[in-house]
This record gives structure tokens, C-alpha cells and sequence, in this order.
């Protein structure tokens, strides 16, 4: 039990004991062993993070600092992330179940460049604005509008990427000047918590930056409908975003929402084998499927199907997969029991209604599999866009191909789904993808590649994947109110229009 680490929350600047006294436990999904225990909260742990946000915000502490201030200290953050990043890549890896091979590299590249990022084009954002307009009927006047921080916000994360989908809502968050309550998922609070004492050291003032842990069922919905939240950001399923919206809409909350997806790629006929093969592989496999805009309904034309997927079958035959801690492992774990079981359950789905499974579909047991959650690559074909486990998110490293004899009959099953969070082609002709690209209703479209996030470019979904974007200045805009100012500048009342209008000036 020693080894076990016990973590706190993190309120007004310090580590707080949950009111309530129990503990919740995260677990190695590799091996099913509790690594780390935090507080299980509830709606008295929420109030104090959020009156102590509110006591920072209103005090000026932060939202009074100029643009420059908070910049530098976001840089100091960035910096302080990556002389930290062995800790965070391992403590991400281990409760995740993602590859340290991955997190050592790409997670803490984007989340120091996040900061950095942001940093940079909040320096660069109009802070205030000047109209050059003035109708002749009008008297002299001054308008100007400014942007200001909208309050306290709220952001909720899920598990699969909890590093970086809690930079995407604190780095915006705290450049623009607001204080905010972090909400991470249940499993992987870890790592958040770790953040939280980095910025602060970094200069983020106490109480400007707050994480609870707890179940989301409670605590989440508790935050979404809190009349202190000014502002909630939310990654996670559709079914919980719906909640999420409906609770911020009594408040009438700004919200920004990140949701589920299905996302189509389609390899054309002029498309080169291998890259597709790498594209499709790489798209439901990357963090073993666990990814809201993965790759997991592969279109392709009918006589293409059973080439590519013979060449994607013996790719995957020389994959590791294993230990996320080893720097040799290309799949690690599922991240948890219950996600694990929703796999299972759609394969078996898909089973049912016909589709042919022409690789993997089980649960790894054996060996170094027996204690974990593993689940093999599996891929299905020919699947038609009507059946459950094409239809649905299954949030794992499922594929489903469709084949097809017409590119505008792929587009009209691509854009058929209530998602549209990614998307992408598969093409050697640069101008023909770029025009089927522009047919996919879709937040994001990557042309012979994917899972490419850059926090210099926005993210977000169409349709049921949500609304709003994240990253790049677009997460700037979401985090800001805009006021307008206007100024009379007439010596006195005698000739305003306005007052004449209603007789003001007899």
C-alpha cells in the first residue's frame, strides 16, 4: 500500500481534503492494480472550488493583470511542463493506458505548445476595437469595444487524453483572464491535479486555478447547473454533452462542447495502397481506438476492399501490443473495465446483424493480457451504414468497412451519421481530395493522414459532436465577452438627435 500515491484536491492554491472523507482509486489498466487513491467529492467540494474561484476572479488578482502578465506566466508554465515531463508522461501513461513511447512525445509536446501557443496569440488578439463609421445623422460620437474575461468557467475532461483536453480549456481560460474549476474524469484525475500545482508555481495566483475530483455523474451535472459557472466546457460523450447543455441552459451558460463521432475516411481509386493502409491503421488504432474523432467507418471502393485489407490485417500482425510503460509497445491497454465490456458488446452487435469479421474481435487473456484490459484490432467488412456498431460510437479499435461503387453515393453515407466531429480522404490527387473535403460535413478533414490536433488550428464537430471550437484564437473568443462602449461627444444636449426624437429638448 505504500506504493500506492494518495492525492488530494486542489482549491484556492493548496491541497484540500475532500469534505465527505472517501476515497476513489485509479488503477494501471495493464494490470488492474490501484497506482493512486483521490477524494471521491461532492456538491460541498464544488461550492468551495467555486467560491474560491469566484473570491480570485472578482479580486482582480488575475483578470487585473495586463495581457503581457499573464502571457509570461503561461510561458513559465510551458517551460515548467516540459522540465516535468518524464513525471506527467509517466503518470498519464500509467492511468490512461496510453504508450509512453506517445506521451513522452506528442502529449507533452502539446501541451507545453498549447501554453506557448496561446500565449502568443493572446499577445496578438485586438484587446480593443474602434468603429470608423459615424452616419451623418448621428451627433459625434466614440464607439469602441473590448474584450473581458466571462467569470468563472468550469471545464469537464474525459479520460482517454486527460493532459490535453485540460490544457485546451485552461490555457485559453487563463489568458484570457478568468478563473476556472477543472473536473476530470473519475479514472485519470491524476494528472490534472499535477497541473493544477504547476501553474501555480508557474504564477498563476491561488484560487485561479481549481480541480475537484469525484463521480461525473453528480459533480459534473452539479457544475453544468451551479448559477457561479459563468462558463462550461465540456469533452465528452454525446448523451453527457445533451446533459450538459440542458443544464447550462437554465443559467444560460456560455458552453462549449466537444462531443462523440463516427468518422468516415474514404480511399478513392487513385489512392496509394500503403499510405491508406497507414491511414486507416492509424486511424481507429492510435490510443487503441479510444478517441472521439477516430477513423472507424473505412469507405472504399468496392474493388479495393479486399486488397487494402489483407495489407492492413498484415500490418497489424506486427504490432505490439502491451504494457504502455514499455517504450517498445505500439497498443496498450483499454483504459478501463467498463469501456472494455462496451466493446465487447458492440463486436458481439456486429456479429449479430451480419457483418463479417475478417480480423481480431477478442479479448486478450493470456500472459502478460491476464490481469489488463486488452482487446485485439478488429476489423469488420463488408458492413453497410445501417448497422448498429457503424451507426454508434464504440470507442475502441474497431473498424468498419463499407465498400462502395460511387463517390457521391461515399459522401452521402459519410455525411449519413448524427456525427461530424473528423473526416478524411485518401487520394494522390491533391485538388480532387481538397474538393471531396470540402463535401464532408465535418469539423476537421485530414487528407492522407490523421489524428493531426495542432493547437494553432481550431477543433470541434458539426451536428451532434457539438459546438464551438477549441485551441488556436478561436478558444480565445470562447472564453471572452465583448462589451461595447459608446461615448457622446456633443458639448450639451441641444442638438442630440436622440433626444429630439421623443421632444427632449423643448
Amino acid at each position: 500500500m505504500s506504493n500506492i500515491m494518495e492525492y488530494q484536491m486542489f482549491i484556492d492554491g493548496q491541497w484540500t481534503p475532500g469534505l465527505t472523507g472517501e476515497r476513489m482509486e485509479v488503477i494501471n489498466p495493464a494490470t488492474g492494480e490501484v497506482v493512486a487513491t483521490v477524494p471521491r467529492g461532492g456538491r460541498e467540494d464544488v461550492d468551495r472550488a467555486l467560491a474560491s474561484a469566484r473570491a480570485s476572479f472578482e479580486s482582480g488578482v488575475w483578470a487585473g493583470k495586463s495581457i503581457e502578465e499573464r502571457a509570461q506566466v503561461l510561458i513559465n508554465a510551458a517551460m515548467m511542463v516540459v522540465a516535468n515531463k518524464e513525471r506527467l508522461a509517466y503518470l498519464e501513461s500509467l492511468t490512461s493506458g496510453a504508450t509512453i513511447r506517445r506521451t513522452t512525445t506528442v502529449d507533452i509536446a502539446e501541451v507545453a505548445g498549447t501554453l506557448l501557443l496561446i500565449a502568443m496569440i493572446v499577445k496578438e488578439l485586438p484587446q480593443v476595437e474602434h468603429t470608423f463609421f459615424s452616419p451623418p445623422w448621428v451627433a459625434p460620437m466614440h464607439s469602441f469595444w473590448k474584450r473581458e474575461p466571462i467569470g468563472v468557467c468550469a471545464g469537464i475532461t474525459p479520460w482517454n487524453f486527460p493532459l490535453i483536453l485540460a490544457m485546451y480549456k485552461i490555457a485559453p481560460a487563463l489568458a484570457m483572464g478568468n478563473s476556472i474549476v477543472m473536473k476530470p474524469a473519475s479514472i485519470t484525475p491524476v494528472t490534472t491535479l499535477e497541473l493544477a500545482k504547476i501553474l501555480t508555481d508557474a504564477g498563476v495566483p491561488p484560487g485561479v486555478i481549481n480541480v475537484v475530483t469525484g463521480p461525473g455523474s453528480s459533480m459534473g451535472n452539479y457544475l453544468a447547473g451551479h448559477p457561479e459557472v459563468d462558463k462550461i466546457a465540456f469533452t465528452g460523450s454525446t448523451e453527457v454533452g445533451r446533459q450538459i447543455a440542458h443544464q447550462a441552459a437554465d443559467t444560460i451558460k456560455r458552453v462549449t462542447l466537444e462531443l462523440g463521432g463516427k468518422s468516415p475516411i474514404i480511399v478513392l481509386d487513385d489512392a496509394d495502397m500503403e499510405v491508406a493502409a497507414n491511414m486507416c491503421l492509424l486511424g481507429f488504432l492510435f490510443h487503441s481506438g479510444q478517441v472521439c474523432e477516430s477513423g472507424t467507418r473505412l469507405f472504399v471502393p468496392r474493388c479495393l476492399q479486399e486488397e487494402l485489407v489483407d495489407r492492413m490485417i498484415q500490418k497489424i500482425k506486427k504490432m505490439v501490443i502491451g504494457n504502455q510503460l514499455d517504450m517498445e509497445t505500439d497498443m496498450g491497454p483499454i483504459a478501463s473495465q467498463e469501456q472494455l465490456n462496451t466493446i465487447i458488446r458492440y463486436v458481439q452487435i456486429g456479429k449479430e446483424e451480419g457483418a463479417e469479421l475478417a480480423y481480431g474481435g477478442r479479448r486478450l487473456t493470456e500472459g502478460i493480457y491476464e490481469k489488463g484490459f486488452f482487446f485485439e484490432p478488429t476489423i469488420f467488412i463488408n458492413c453497410h451504414n445501417q448497422m448498429t456498431q457503424v451507426r454508434e460510437e464504440i470507442f475502441g479499435p474497431v473498424q468498419c468497412v463499407i465498400p462502395y461503387d460511387d463517390v457521391d453515393e461515399a459522401i452521402a453515407m459519410a455525411n449519413d451519421s448524427i456525427y461530424g466531429l473528423g473526416g478524411g480522404i485518401c487520394s494522390t490527387n491533391v485538388g480532387r481530395a481538397q474538393q471531396l473535403a470540402n463535401r464532408l460535413r465535418t469539423g476537421t478533414v485530414w487528407i492522407n493522414t490523421w489524428h493531426v490536433l495542432r493547437p494553432d488550428a481550431p477543433f470541434g464537430g458539426y451536428k451532434q459532436s457539438g459546438y464551438g471550437r477549441e485551441c488556436c484564437y478561436h478558444s480565445l473568443l470562447a472564453y471572452s465577452e465583448v462589451k461595447h462602449i459608446c461615448q457622446d461627444l456633443t458639448p450639451d444636449g441641444s442638438d442630440k438627435l436622440l433626444n429630439l426624437l421623443i421632444g427632449l429638448n423643448r
